[in-house]
């Protein structure tokens, strides 16, 4: 008998390491700290990519937009035109809607209105959780939506994106609706397992198989989240509409190879540019000028530029 409660203990101990390891990871996962609102700023500000008196001269329209998850999202609309060509951008984990306004500034002088919001948990955005996609595409789908209802049913949209923006872009466009023109996906990954995958094998020895089912099951029964939902490539092949796909190959926190690999298995319309040059979601800054230029080419080829300003 003696056996049986030392296995019994042991099976205890056993668990509850694992419980521990498995709630600090989804922790980590959903909980990351963000970057403060004003080091964002500053670092924008000095990097010369933002400049608080032009985007205030812009006139921004400040909403408050209800997401279909239940929190309200911080959002900006510069309405320069007045057409109803719109560019949606969404950004990237740690960051806010600062970092959208150089693509903004970008898309402005293409002749297009824009939109720039914080996601869920980050800026002045609700949410408690951050979800890579799974459910910021919901937040995404709630800003089209809000747009529609004020601009017209009828508006023409695209949307950029960069690292999870770009998956939040791609997640919506192939899971919940193929209605915007076209989309820019700025180093996204093709799916949140093996970029954890990638992580781990970087940071430890610990077999990720067996670790990645425990953290899931944590995240599942934290916030329904699945870790192995959040795929693009899974879904790639369901989004018509031209993309563009950029990605530095010096990335090292997201290969430039899962943007190969969206690339190759999307269908029909689709151009990419892998600049020699940058790290993670640097591409526009440090060839700020070839961006612009590999943009405006892929609106000219495929005709998405607006038809008038």
């Amino acid at each position: 008998m003696k056996w049986i409660k030392t296995l019994s203990y042991l099976s205890i101990t056993i668990t509850g390491i694992a419980s521990v390891i498995g709630y600090i990871a989804s922790q980590n996962v959903l909980n990351f700290k963000l970057r403060d609102v004003e080091v964002i700023k500053r670092r924008e500000i000095k990097a010369k990519r933002y400049d608080e008196d032009k985007f205030n001269h812009l006139n921004p329209i400040n909403v408050k937009i209800l997401s279909k998850n239940g929190y309200m999202l911080n959002t900006k609309i510069v309405k320069k035109y007045d057409h109803d060509y719109f560019m949606i951008f969404c950004h990237g984990v740690t960051e806010n809607h600062i970092t959208s306004v150089k693509y903004m500034n970008m898309f402005l002088d293409l002749g297009f209105n824009g939109v720039i919001f914080d996601h869920r948990r980050h800026g002045q955005s609700g949410g408690l959780h951050s979800t890579y996609g799974y459910y910021e595409k919901f937040d995404l789908e709630s800003i089209i939506s809000y747009l529609k209802s004020q601009y017209g049913y009828d508006i023409h949209f695209g949307i950029h994106g960069e690292s999870m923006g770009a998956v939040t872009t791609l997640l919506y466009a192939g899971e919940l609706a193929n209605e915007a023109d076209f989309y820019v996906a700025d180093c996204p990954f093709a799916s949140f397992e093996n970029e954890l995958n990638h992580i781990i094998k970087q940071k430890s020895k610990i077999t990720s198989s067996t670790f990645l089912h425990l953290l899931n099951l944590f995240l599942k029964l934290r916030t329904k989240f699945s870790l192995y939902e959040v795929s693009p490539i899974r879904v790639i092949q369901n989004i018509e509409q031209p993309i563009l796909f950029i990605h530095s190959k010096p990335d090292t926190f997201i290969p430039y190879t899962d943007s190969v690999k969206l690339y190759n298995k999307k269908i029909g319309k689709k151009m990419k540019w892998y600049p020699e040059h940058g790290g993670h979601a640097s591409s526009f800054n440090v060839n700020p000028i070839t961006y612009k230029k590999k943009v405006t080419q892929f609106l000219e080829t495929f005709d998405l530029l607006p038809k008038e300003k």
